[in-house]
């Protein structure tokens, strides 16, 4: 390998930073450089190269074409960088650094916490940032190892990790039942107050009732949501006091449904499960995130997050 090539490799690093960013400002804050610095050795990697790798406006830059392809080789590159430093890192059997795990609200809490706990009590070194969001993530620009979500991924750009499944039930307090009485059909559903999640929170996951009897007998309502939210845990307060009903998943409220303050309602009715899925930018992942996935795999895969 010759010099001139090692030299383009220190390039290449800083080009993937400055489009990974989306700025030569926010490139330069990472690497520890300054701004004009960084668009210096932009204008050389480009001069070298002969081609135009990035567009800049004074709002943002993009990659053209050639600069898209010259990127996802760049990554590879710094994916093998990175891949053999794990390797060392996984030979000390030490997690250190920091791993950002993007999830819902409601997982954020209890379940996150509890799937963790462990491998954090024994790398002592490892630093851990939850971002709690029910809305899309975008892994690149906000430096995210881990996206958690549940239903079915819609981006296919990234890594899908089967995680486990969750169920899901209808839920009400006892005031609101001793005040408005229990379902004891299907249809009677159709006359209670129902609260949910917004269309764009929901992800088709929480937002219709479609159960099953062990009979065969089925049966599907969308209901007209009288309180909308943007986030679960919102949702499961105001059930909790009584406002209305809900469809809501187990995991999430395992705990409120020991104390008894969440009742299921129909019980011998059954939703499907729906998946818990982790997505990663790339199969090739630090070591840390292998010791995460493998973590929250072994918590969400068990059985228990099924309804009784």
């Amino acid at each position: 390998m010759g010099q001139v090539l090692l030299n383009r490799l220190k390039l290449m690093g800083i080009f993937c930073h400055v489009v990974e960013s989306g700025s030569m400002k926010e490139a330069a804050k990472k690497l520890g450089i300054s701004p004009p610095a960084v668009s210096q050795f932009i204008n050389q990697l480009e001069s070298e190269l002969n081609t135009t790798l990035l567009y800049r406006s004074t709002r943002k830059i993009s990659t053209s074409e050639a600069g898209e392809q010259y990127y996802h080789q760049g990554k590879k590159m710094l994916q093998a960088a990175e891949a053999a430093d794990d390797i060392i890192q996984q030979s000390k059997s030490s997690l250190t650094g920091n791993l950002r795990i993007a999830l819902p609200v409601g997982l954020a809490a209890k379940p996150i916490a509890t799937a963790l706990f462990e491998m954090l009590e024994k790398h002592k070194d490892l630093k851990l940032t939850i971002i709690a969001n029910d809305n899309y993530i975008d892994l690149i620009q906000e430096r995210i190892d881990i996206v958690v979500d549940c239903g079915q991924p819609t981006d296919s750009n990234y890594i899908y990790h089967f995680l486990g499944k969750c169920d899901k039930h209808i839920y009400a307090s006892p005031a609101y039942l001793k005040k408005y009485g229990t379902p004891i059909y299907p249809e009677d559903l159709k006359t209670h107050a129902w609260l949910g999640l917004g269309i764009a929170e929901a992800k088709g996951v929480l937002s219709h009732v479609n159960i099953s009897h062990k009979k065969n007998d089925k049966f599907q309502y969308t209901p007209d949501l009288r309180i909308t939210f943007n986030d679960l845990n919102s949702l499961i307060s105001h059930v909790q006091l009584g406002y209305g009903i809900a469809v809501l998943p187990t995991i999430e409220i395992t705990h409120l449904i020991e104390s008894g303050e969440l009742i299921p309602l129909l019980p011998d009715w059954k939703f499907d499960n729906h998946e818990i899925f982790a997505l990663t930018r790339s199969k090739k992942y630090p070591y840390k995130v292998k010791a995460a996935l493998s973590a929250m795999k072994e918590y969400f895969g068990k059985e228990s997050y099924e309804m009784d």
